[in-house]
């Protein structure tokens, strides 16, 4: 018979056989939810920002990372029960959080099916597992979130990782090709706004499309291998699906060695020849279920473990033991604990969003998932390489040469989900001092050329900047008490280099309140007065 025809037979009289299988429902159920939830994720990146604002309130209380940040640096019910959700979901479930939940672990298996249908990716078999590079890794970040440094969390973590992905590449992308789109409807007779594009800088963008690089790489010719050797959320709720409640079974005595649950296994976690199933890799997709004909894999409830399991009490007593002496070392050496925290920023720190408290708060409660960069309306907020120093890679600042901080607008404390920028309010945030403004009289065409211009008071929505007249001409002076750092009268200045600059404050303060002179009588500032253009 034709070795194909026979391949084909044998592949019909399977699918008869598993046709109305428990394990196909649950496969079709973890695909769509998973793709759902993937598509839910691009909208809250890629969205407009009252989108943004309302699914920042549903799907990062279900990651992890944010989850967990945010009941350490500002309790919050949602959040709270998200992280126990998850965790309850791993000790019971196994790594399912990882197969619908993770957006990145989503987009990996879209990786994953695409190549395989262009014959791109090799038949998948079992791998043995890199614990060195993996328990390293998680050691490692765990130790720098401990000194007060994220960088490795922000780096590493899938769900930063995956909004890196959507709002460096994608948004831009969206955009770029909507003001495309413009362009070709003009001789239609049809305008449309032009959408304002995301700044990203080059530097930033090689670093996202390196990991963008990477991820696919991995997912493409080794599956999961990201999840299961990089990611330490992978790791971490991989110890913890070593004792969940249900796992996978492989019984020998019925198998026939035909090694299809190898071969449909993204996780390369099951071992055929030992008759042995990686729970610690193991993602929970159900595909080896489908993919045994005579039952041999089975989802059951856990046996207990022989005394020889070389997950040993010892081994336990001995990580927790570690845990507790890095902890205990952590909360005693606080000078140990600043060489690592963002205080190795540039001399001239950068400004942060209204909330954020200060510089160094936002460091040390970022993960760089750049979701409040692509919710801000005015694209101030700029993702940088280096500005917060080694502990702070790929964390926002507002960039006053491109933008300026809407003074209507509070979403970015409103989407934050990890507390590092506050949902303060929009009444405190116009009150909220995040830098102050320097007029460098030595570079102002006013004082320079004794000429009007007037451009940085006509935009000043405090009423910080004043003038004072002399033979006609009005002279700016800025009022500090009132002015709050939003960068719009920087943006503004007609000079090169600008003659107006903002100055981020080491701890945000409240600005005094402008109130208006009661009287006519009385002397009025620039908004009162009519400019000279």
């Amino acid at each position: 018979m034709n070795p194909s025809l026979k391949d084909r037979q044998h592949r019909q009289l399977f699918q008869d056989r598993n046709k109305g299988k428990p394990s196909l429902t649950l496969i079709k159920t973890r695909r769509i939810l998973s793709f759902a939830i993937f598509i839910l994720f691009v909208l809250l990146f890629a969205g407009a920002e009252k989108m943004s604002a309302v699914l920042s309130g549903i799907l990062p209380p279900l990651q992890f990372v944010p989850a967990l940040l945010r009941t350490l640096t500002r309790p919050d019910v949602v959040f709270l029960a998200g992280l126990a959700f998850i965790l309850l979901i791993t000790m019971l479930f196994g790594r399912v959080y990882c197969s619908f939940l993770c957006p990145l672990g989503t987009l990996q298996d879209l990786l994953m099916a695409g190549s395989k249908r262009l014959g791109l990716r090799p038949a998948p078999s079992y791998a043995k597992p890199l614990n060195v590079l993996r328990y390293g890794l998680l050691a490692l970040t765990a130790a720098t979130a401990l000194f007060g440094s994220l960088s490795l969390v922000i780096l590493l973590d899938p769900y930063s990782l995956t909004g890196r992905m959507l709002t460096h590449f994608l948004q831009p992308l969206a955009a770029h090709a909507y003001n495309l789109s413009i362009l070709a409807l003009k001789p239609f007779d049809l305008y449309l706004h032009p959408k304002q594009t995301t700044f990203i800088p080059l530097a930033v963008g090689a670093t996202t499309g390196g990991f963008v690089l990477l991820v696919s790489v991995l997912a493409i010719g080794h599956g999961r291998l990201y999840c299961n050797a990089i990611c330490p959320v992978g790791t971490l709720l991989g110890l913890l699906s070593r004792a969940s409640f249900f796992h996978f079974a492989l019984h020998p005595k019925d198998c026939s060695s035909c090694s299809r649950c190898e071969s449909v296994c993204k996780a390369a976690c099951i071992d055929v020849k030992n008759a042995a199933v990686d729970m610690s890799r193991c993602v929970g997709c159900f595909n080896c279920l489908d993919a045994c004909s005579s039952g041999v894999i089975r989802y059951q409830k856990r046996q207990r473990q022989p005394k020889t399991s070389r997950w040993s009490p010892s081994r336990r007593r001995l990580i927790l033991g570690g845990v507790a002496a890095v902890s205990g070392f952590w909360a005693l050496n606080a000078n140990l604990r600043e060489c690592f925290s963002a205080r190795d920023a540039e001399a001239n720190p950068p400004v942060t969003p209204p909330g954020s408290i200060s510089a160094q708060r936002f460091s040390q409660a970022c993960t760089a998932c750049s979701l409040c960069v692509s919710a801000c309306p005015t694209r101030v907020l700029t993702p940088t390489l280096t500005a917060f120093g080694l502990s702070g890679p790929l964390q926002p600042k507002m960039n006053y040469e491109k933008s300026y901080c809407d003074y209507e607008c509070d979403v970015c404390g409103r989407v934050c989900p990890t507390g590092a920028i506050l949902p303060i309010g929009l009444e405190e945030k116009k009150l909220t001092q995040i830098g102050e403004a320097e007029l460098l009289k030595d570079i102002c065409v006013v004082y320079v050329d004794d000429r009007n211009c007037g451009a940085c008071g006509e935009v000043c929505p405090t009423h910080a900047i004043r003038f004072t007249e002399k033979e006609n001409i009005l002279y700016p002076e800025i009022d500090r008490q009132y002015c709050i750092g939003c960068g719009a009268c920087q943006l503004a200045c007609p000079t090169t280099p600008r003659s107006i600059v903002v100055h981020a404050r080491a701890e945000h303060k409240k600005a005094q309140k402008y109130i208006h002179p009661e009287t006519s009588g009385e002397s009025r500032t620039s908004s009162d007065q009519d400019f000279p253009f």
